[in-house]
């Protein structure tokens, strides 16, 4: 049993922004970022590996048209996109700090991507530098007000969702960007015993692609915290040794 096909147009999306061409980072109910692409890497001078996990505020510390910040705990941007639905957000100018061009001026469109309760929602930005609307940014809208839920907190049998630690230890380094081959040179297992571990990942979460399997991860918090993690891998490596 894999994804429910009432939601397969969630992830879909998700998969399709994680390609785009435009520059589009996604965050969790949590304000975590779980999606940023390699146009984001580009745009905003960040790779996804040195953001994902980390709160959008802290990342961004984006300012209004006045130098007032704009971006900080508890958005409420985000919490319009996510519960009124009829209110969609406008899109808006924002001042983001790039590494090495210094304060930069971007468009933001801000669109929910629907859970099965409205504040547990992912909320997908789209930046870019021009004014005129994206046909990405057209297609979110129209995706954006299909509320359909996404994923269950259970299986589909009603079962609990839980991974095992060398499962949420191999779905961290996925979420990281590692590849197959890296993270079984990382975790001194083969590169089958890997493949095989993202399979039951894939199955337990019942979603057909590892972006899905990330989000859906860090959506409901089965992921360690970051320093958790490391200590995990840390352990690992002197079990290996």
């Amino acid at each position: 049993m894999w994804l429910h096909p009432s939601s397969a147009h969630g992830w879909e999306t998700l998969d399709r922004i994680a390609r785009s061409d435009e520059a589009v980072f996604a965050t969790d109910a949590a304000e975590r970022i779980i999606l940023w692409n390699k146009k984001c890497e580009v745009l905003l001078g960040r790779t996804a590996r040195t953001v994902l996990g980390k709160r959008c505020y802290d990342v961004t510390g984006g300012l209004d048209s006045h130098g007032n910040l704009y971006c900080h705990q508890s958005c409420p941007v985000a919490f319009q996109a996510r519960e009124r639905a009829k209110q969609p957000v406008n899109r808006f100018s924002l001042a983001i700090e790039v590494p090495g061009k210094g304060q930069q001026q971007f468009q933001v469109s801000m669109f929910a991507i629907p859970s099965y309760h409205p504040a547990l929602s992912a909320v997908v930005h789209v930046l870019r530098a021009r004014r005129k609307e994206s046909s990405l940014e057209r297609q979110l809208t129209r995706e954006a007000a299909v509320r359909d839920p996404l994923w269950p907190m259970t299986t589909s049998q009603g079962q609990p969702v839980y991974l095992t630690a060398r499962e949420r230890e191999i779905l961290r380094y996925l979420a990281e960007g590692m590849v197959t081959s890296a993270i079984a040179d990382r975790l001194f297992i083969s590169a089958v015993t890997v493949r095989n571990h993202t399979a039951k990942i894939l199955q337990k979460l019942e979603v057909h692609t590892k972006l899905a399997a990330v989000v859906f991860a860090y959506q409901h918090r089965l992921l360690e915290a970051p320093e958790q993690a490391t200590g995990a891998r840390l352990r690992g490596l002197e079990r290996a040794q």
